[in-house]
């Protein structure tokens, strides 16, 4: 995983201590796992995954796939501003139901360093 975090912010253009300071999270803790020392936790994983929302969970646990959800060859760059809203609860106006935000995917991280996740989409 330490090499795809180093391609990220490559492609941020971030330096490891700005990348920290952008996701909330210690310089320290960046820089033991760029060196192998430790392994990224659920926190670091969550906070980069709502920082930067148009990064594929899959590719940065996983490898598979594209970095970005979004095809940044068609002018979508990686946003890392933009607020994210809760996806369970629908914004509201009048009464009336103006976006809902459905679960793409979950993902169980389990102590051991193993994951699962369940895409409902997906049908095998």
């Amino acid at each position: 995983m330490k090499e795809r975090l180093v391609q990220l912010m490559s492609h941020l253009g971030l330096t490891a201590a700005r990348f920290a300071d952008e996701i909330g999270v210690q310089r320290s803790g960046i820089s033991h796992i760029l060196s192998g020392r430790n392994q990224p936790g659920y926190d670091f994983i969550l906070k980069t995954l709502l920082k930067f929302p148009d990064i594929d969970s899959d590719w940065l646990l996983t490898g598979r796939g594209n970095m970005l959800k979004s095809d940044i060859s068609n002018g979508n760059p990686l946003k890392s501003i933009e607020p994210i809203q809760d996806p369970v609860t629908p914004v509201r106006k009048s009464k009336e139901v103006t976006n809902v935000n459905f679960i793409e995917k979950v993902i169980i991280l389990h102590k051991d360093g193993t994951f699962d996740h369940y895409d409902p989409a997906r049908k095998d």
